[in-house]
């Protein structure tokens, strides 16, 4: 048994130490033989991916290995930073890609990148290119603001933006835009963001180049794409105000006819039209006025155009214009609680300004933007002054009183000058009638038998108010000589004189008397006579038949209402009671008038039925009926 299991193991042994032969070899003898290593390969047949944006998912590396070896990835090309790859060959974006804003090397939305798979010792390569496509339920849709932009006139260069408070410059808006020459502009915004407040900053006005400073804006409410609308003075203190007012009660105490659309008519397109052309002085006038008061207040809780608003709502009575100085003295005196003005302040501020305001006028040549130039220049810098005390009480009586050569003494321009749209102030007017070829009646007088005495001076305009049969029938010519039929002494243009209009303008020439005639008939005006007077005296005049209640048209010269301009009332001649207060009128120097305590108006812009007063030396006692309802 021993002897056999010996052998065997023999055997055994032998086979296993390669005896007998048959078995393989390596190089070395030793019968191994090493595999041979291939490439991997990636076979992708699309490498032009397209992908919808807004998803990281891009595409994924096919590769395969024929040793079965590990593979691993790596992204390079010009846009590889902005994609991973997976052990696995997925392709991902780092952030989704937006097609409304590409991020690829060269913006055309198309990711290229170079695929390296390798398994160790070798590679495989492929270029592949993504291509990012437009998800169109996220397309951002637009819609477009069109308008104007007014205030003393079209505003160009403005920026205007779309924002959700006042408070937000338009550097920090979504969208912005700039105002053309003429004031107009179209905004495009986001229709997901049509709501807020169309805002303006700063620009400049194209007729005088005058720039507005960049924290001065305009603004509307509300605003709508489908309406063309008009930014304004109107349009920012209604919306600074509660945006809730409304626009016909605003109107209404502003005196603009309520056919006008203060969200949507440009007043400065059509000063033809009375409409607008008085809408256009409000603006300029609403522009110069808040400018002057962010200029001699620092507000606290409210702004400028909400003290400006509220008292222009609250306003009572049918007197709407922005001029009337009683308005201005009520506004100045109510504004907040930190603006107390002196008495003797509040009447330079209230004259001045309302001096100013009442000689602003709208036409084709532009004026009111010099208007607004000389308002926000000059004017601001002598209200600035008063509430200093350093202004010149003299310059503030020739802005009150003489405000046009003040005005343009303060701007040049290539219209022109401006001119007085008050001049009916200083413009007496006489009815002219005849009794046949016997006599001339002036406000009703005989001036064949009664010595009716006119008296101007200097710088004031009389005009005769004649029935069409009087100049056609009876020529109403003037002369330095009684009854000068001959016309050898006749005055015309030289002395202001304008016999087609009836219209004498007293100047340094016109003659100390003149004598009405008729150049047909002798004796129609024999006792009567117009006289020049360096300053008129209440002994001349007629104080008996003119006892009863006056107005005067004019401007106040003292007291509270220095600078009222208009029409004046109740006053008279001779004082009523020991409760009278005495008014003094620029046009009627030496004269005092006296006015109840209880009653009165200090500078209308409409005539009352009073007796309009006239520096004249006769009243009739029934001349009620001579004068007309407006003083002319």
């Amino acid at each position: 048994m021993k002897n056999y299991t010996l052998v065997f193991i023999s055997l055994v042994m032998i086979a296993a130490c390669g005896g007998g032969g048959g078995g393989g070899s390596d190089a070395s003898g030793y019968g191994y033989t090493t595999p041979t290593n291939n490439p991997p390969s990636i076979t992708n047949t699309n490498t032009n991916i397209s992908v919808v944006e807004n998803q990281t998912s891009a595409f994924t590396v096919n590769a395969t290995d024929p040793n079965g070896d590990a593979l691993s990835y790596t992204l390079s090309g010009d846009d590889a930073s902005l994609l991973s790859i997976s052990n696995q060959g997925v392709v991902t974006f780092n952030t989704a890609p937006d097609f409304e804003n590409p991020s690829d090397s060269d913006t055309d939305r198309v990711y290229k990148i170079t695929v390296t798979v390798s398994d160790g010792s070798l590679n495989a390569t492929a270029n592949f290119e993504i291509t990012v496509t437009n998800d169109t339920s996220d397309d951002v849709t637009t819609s477009n603001y069109d308008g104007t932009l007014v205030m003393s006139g079209p505003i160009q260069s403005a920026t205007i933006c779309l924002v959700e408070s006042l408070s937000t410059s338009c550097s920090d808006a979504s969208s912005n835009t700039v105002t053309a020459q003429d004031g107009t502009f179209s905004l495009t915004v986001d229709s997901n963001a049509t709501n807020g407040i169309i805002k303006s900053e700063g620009g400049f006005d194209p007729n005088t180049n005058w720039e507005i400073e960049d924290q001065r804006y305009g603004a509307i409410g509300e605003p709508t794409t489908e309406q063309n609308f008009v930014i304004s003075p109107a349009s920012t203190l209604l919306y600074e105000y509660d945006n809730n007012t409304s626009y016909e009660t605003f109107k209404t105490n502003l005196g603009i006819d309520n056919s006008f659309m203060i969200r949507t008519d440009n007043p400065f397109e059509s000063l033809s039209s009375n409409v607008s052309n008085k809408a256009a002085v409000v603006y300029s006038q609403l522009h110069i006025l808040n400018e002057v008061l962010k200029e001699i207040h620092t507000f606290d809780t409210n702004n400028s155009e909400w003290y400006l608003t509220k008292n222009i709502l609250e306003r009572s009575g049918n007197y709407t214009s922005l001029g009337d100085t009683t308005f201005i003295k009520n506004l100045l005196s109510n504004l907040d609680d930190n603006f107390s003005p002196s008495s003797s302040q509040l009447v330079s501020l209230s004259a001045g300004i309302s001096s100013f305001l009442q000689k602003i006028y709208a036409d084709s040549s532009n004026t009111h933007s010099y208007f607004t130039k000389v308002g926000i220049n000059e004017l601001e810098d002598l209200m600035e002054d008063v509430m200093n005390n350093t202004a010149d009480i003299n310059e503030i009586d020739k802005l009150t009183f003489n405000t046009t050569d003040w005005i343009n003494e303060n701007t040049s321009w290539e219209g022109g000058s401006i001119t007085d749209n008050e001049q009916n102030i200083v413009t007496t007017t006489y009815s002219l009638s005849n009794e046949g070829s016997s006599n001339y009646l002036v406000d009703q007088v005989n001036t064949s038998s009664t010595d009716f005495i006119i008296y101007v001076k200097e710088g004031d305009i009389i005009k005769f108010d004649a029935v069409s049969s009087v100049t056609s029938n009876h020529p109403f010519l003037l002369s330095t000589e009684v009854d000068d039929r001959d016309d050898s002494a006749q005055i015309g243009t030289n002395e202001g004189w304008d016999k087609d209009t009836l219209t004498l303008t007293v100047s340094a020439n016109t003659p100390d008397e003149i004598y009405p005639y008729c150049d047909f008939h002798a004796g129609m005006y024999t006792n009567g006579k117009i006289v020049k007077v360096d300053n008129y005296n209440v002994a001349n005049l007629d104080v008996t038949n003119a006892s009863g209640a006056l107005q005067v048209k004019g401007t106040v010269a003292t007291g509270p209402f220095k600078g009222a301009s208009g029409f004046t009332y109740k006053v008279y001649l001779t004082r009523q009671d020991s409760s009278d207060h005495e008014h003094t009128f620029y046009e009627y120097p030496n004269l005092t008038f006296y006015m109840p305590n209880d009653q009165g108006y200090h500078g209308s812009e409409n005539a009352s039925t009073d007796e309009l007063f006239k520096p004249k030396s006769h009243y009739v006692v029934s001349s009620g009926t001579s004068e007309s309802g407006d003083g002319y």
